[in-house]
């Protein structure tokens, strides 16, 4: 397998930071646009293997890494660049902003779809709902929107907020997190995927490039995630999506549970989501019966004259 990097690019946010992207051609003649954000940890590489299906049906990609991950600028430097790190999600809305008026509104003559898995799905629905740009559709998968319960939500909330703004420990790990190390490598208790080649491809990217490499979450992260996930817990908020979404969960993600997740949704117009039971939390980067049936559903929305 090689783990090359793609050809790609750099936009150069007005604070100087920069955003690693890259465009993939569709096979033939471009049909559409899919705007792609990745999850946490994740990068153009991994993502341009999993959404090839798309790419080989016309669909031009264009993969954006958020800023923190892949080889977009980081937050912190030195011993600690690995950690995740973000004071207010509003970040990442503001330089998504920044690059799709820049780069893609411009000079947009195809019809425009926006894909987010996870941490990308959270932040393609937050600009979707506040900016209505000019999307036809959505296609988000395992999209962060709650973690656990209501209690451990609020718990957890209550825990990071003390340790931000009264401890003062914003930049040290939150627990149980860590340096991307041999503990992230267990292939046979993962929450990501049951098929084991495809959960070799990260490893193998960060051993190549180690720049790649994104540890665990810091306090300060985890106190902006819960604040941004309880912005979206509010039905009057998601009522304001315009455009159609596909949401796929996974029966078996322990991340995002999709018993937590799906009666969140149902405040979305226009939505249709499916729940693939066997699936983790990695749905795209599943066993080939669970990417099969994602296809399935993706095709079924796509060809419903909707979008």
């Amino acid at each position: 397998m090689s783990v090359d990097l793609l050809p790609h690019s750099f936009f150069v946010l007005p604070d100087g930071a920069r955003l690693r992207y890259a465009v993939l051609d569709a096979e033939g003649v471009a049909q559409k646009i899919l705007l792609v954000l990745p999850g946490r940890r994740e990068f153009i590489e991994k993502k341009a293997r999993e959404l090839e299906p798309l790419r080989l049906l016309g669909y031009r990609l264009v993969i954006l890494e958020l800023r923190g991950q892949g080889l977009s600028s980081r937050f912190l430097s030195g011993a600690a660049r690995q950690r995740d790190h973000i004071d207010d999600f509003a970040l990442y809305l503001e330089d998504l902003r920044c690059f799709f008026d820049a780069t893609l509104r411009p000079s947009l003559s195809l019809p425009l779809l926006v894909h987010g898995h996870s941490l990308g799905g959270h932040v393609a629905l937050r600009w979707l709902i506040e900016d209505a740009p000019p999307i036809s559709g959505a296609f988000l998968t395992a999209p962060m929107l709650a973690l656990s319960t209501t209690f451990t939500h609020l718990a957890a909330y209550g825990l990071a907020w003390a340790s931000v703004h009264l401890f003062h420990k914003g930049r040290e790990y939150a627990p149980f997190q860590h340096d991307f190390d041999s503990r992230n490598t267990v292939f046979s208790d993962n929450q990501f995927t049951h098929e084991e080649a495809r959960f070799r491809v990260m490893e193998q990217y960060f051993t190549a490039h180690s720049d790649l490499i994104v540890g665990g979450v810091d306090w300060s992260w985890l106190l902006a995630a819960l604040h941004s996930m309880q912005i979206t817990h509010h039905s009057s908020y998601l009522a304001r999506l315009a455009c159609p979404v596909l949401v796929l969960t996974g029966g078996q993600d322990p991340v995002t549970p999709a018993k937590e997740i799906e009666p969140i949704l149902d405040a979305l117009p226009g939505l249709s989501c499916h729940r693939i039971e066997a699936a983790r939390h990695d749905i795209l980067n599943e066993a080939d019966p669970m990417r099969e049936e994602a296809w399935h559903h993706f095709r079924a929305w796509e060809q419903s004259g909707n979008i």
